[in-house]
């Protein structure tokens, strides 16, 4: 039997060499067991480059820390088990890839999500966030976005289901839902501040403004996400706005080095635009 290629989604196409054992495909968090063989640029097949088979031996899915593994993650959720099958897409930077890949055996099966317990939700979620952090110290900002965001949707269900649960049960309070509600918002907030801090490596302001709204809807206080929309704003030259952010933060944190040197800045380009704006009202009238 010949199959043909399918197009999955944008600058994804899967044909399959060796059927598996249909529906059978791995989850999030699932172990697999499998190799992934790597074609010359611009040939479909049958052309393997010297010395590019990988070994995928305890490859677990969910946890992909470059694009090359974001791909691989993708792909294996496309496929069942001891299925081959060749694919090819485009890479961020436009590079079109043709590889084969095997899933040889799901070596450990994860439950779908929701049916997660709280603890391994919480647990995994805090891993997902540990290595955001180390990405995003290494300058990887993109990879660590991506790895930050997995945590978050993880969280955001839980967070809700826990809101819900309190809010229907107000007048039989339950201590300790609300000490998880709250150990949840605050690495929720966490989460957010993260991302906002990815965002603005990345000179993206309105998201940075959008996500630290979202911190400071939990953790009104955090002198990061302050700091971060007052950098945002200044990048989206509000130079106003940011000036009244940051003496928030200031209020806050009088001794905070980084918001103080903001301060500086965001008052010096008000006085500027000021001036520009009285040198503009004085050609108008004259």
């Amino acid at each position: 039997m010949t199959f043909e290629w399918i197009e999955m989604k944008k600058d994804l196409a899967k044909k399959v060499v060796e059927k598996g054992h249909q529906g059978k495909r791995p989850r999030f968090w699932s172990q697999i067991d499998g190799k992934v063989i790597k074609f010359q640029p611009g040939t479909e097949e049958g052309n393997p480059i010297a010395d590019t088979t990988e070994e995928l031996s305890m490859f677990r899915i969910g946890v992909a820390h470059d694009e090359w593994s974001r791909i691989l993650e993708l792909c294996l959720q496309l496929m069942d088990e001891r299925e081959v099958s060749l694919f090819r897409t485009k890479t961020r930077e436009g590079e079109c890839i043709t590889f084969e890949l095997h899933l040889i055996s799901i070596i450990s099966q994860a439950s779908p999500i929701p049916c997660w317990e709280v603890s391994e939700v919480i647990q995994v979620s805090k891993q997902l966030k540990e290595q955001g952090i180390t990405l995003h110290r290494d300058k990887k900002t993109i990879d660590s976005f991506y790895v930050f965001a997995r945590a978050l949707k993880l969280l955001i269900p839980l967070e809700v289901r826990l809101i819900k649960q309190l809010t229907d049960n107000r007048e039989n309070k339950d201590e300790e839902a609300e000490v998880l509600k709250k150990d949840v918002t605050a690495l929720v907030a966490s989460i957010y501040n993260n991302l906002a801090a990815c965002q603005l490596v990345e000179a993206n302001y309105r998201h940075v403004l959008h996500l630290c709204d979202q911190v400071l809807e939990r953790a009104p206080s955090d002198p990061k996400a302050i700091y971060r929309k007052a950098s945002a704003l200044l990048g989206l030259r509000q130079f106003q706005d940011s000036l009244e952010m940051v003496k928030m933060g200031l209020v806050l944190d009088p001794s905070n080095k980084a918001m103080q040197s903001l301060e500086k800045k965001a008052n010096n380009y008000c006085i500027q635009q000021r001036n520009e704006f009285a040198k503009g009202m004085k050609k108008f009238f004259h």
